[in-house]
């Protein structure tokens, strides 16, 4: 069976949960579609990061590469484009910030997600989820990431594809920071999300 890396992130911004984390676990080591998914929450730790990823892509050698974090949108968003650029003034969880704004000083100045989001946004509007294509995302961890996945890919020539997506907050976030303004979707529809799009991830 054919073995997606689904990845997300612990909480931050002083939440103490985060959609992205939940799903990995609420995935891992289930079935998703053709898929097996193997889910793995990363540290929101630049020094960490990699060395998590590298070991889950060694592990498994997944065809499909899906990391996932929170933005305070209203819809799941795929992002279409990692760029080469990072902040130096937003600190991760341990207080760091990257040394440079590069993310790989002599890398190319931005990578195409290898798995186009266009189909997969189209699907789940169908499905009624909202979902949008995004061209930017941040300068904070989450573009760090895909940015990282996509210059591994291409480096090592890797038979992988790989993308974005981004998930709004779970509505306990909402409650817990006290703001009912805050975009929120509840996990369940994350969930189904993913598994209306796993059939189209081989071929988007």
């Amino acid at each position: 069976m054919k073995q997606l890396l689904l990845t997300g992130y612990e909480p931050f911004d002083n939440y103490s949960v985060n959609p992205s984390g939940e799903l990995a676990k609420a995935l891992d080591g289930k079935r998703l579609g053709s898929y097996l998914v193997t889910g793995v929450v990363l540290p929101l730790d630049y020094s960490e990061i990699l060395s998590n990823l590298q070991e889950a892509l060694n592990k498994g050698s997944p065809s499909v590469v899906l990391c996932c974090g929170q933005a305070d949108r209203g819809s799941i968003t795929f992002e279409r484009l990692a760029v080469n650029a990072v902040s130096t003034a937003r600190h991760d969880n341990k207080g760091r910030v990257p040394e440079s704004d590069l993310i790989v000083p002599d890398g190319p100045a931005a990578y195409f997600s290898s798995i186009d989001p266009h189909p997969l946004v189209k699907r789940l509007q169908e499905e009624g989820i909202p979902a949008l294509v995004s061209y930017h995302a941040g300068t904070y961890g989450c573009n760090w990431l895909l940015y990282n996945v996509l210059h591994m890919i291409n480096q090592h020539r890797l038979d992988a594809r790989a993308t974005f997506m981004h998930v709004p907050p779970l509505p306990t976030q909402a409650i817990e920071k006290n703001n009912m303004a805050l975009p929120t979707m509840p996990l369940d529809t994350v969930v189904k999300a993913l598994r209306t799009i796993a059939p189209l991830l081989a071929k988007s």
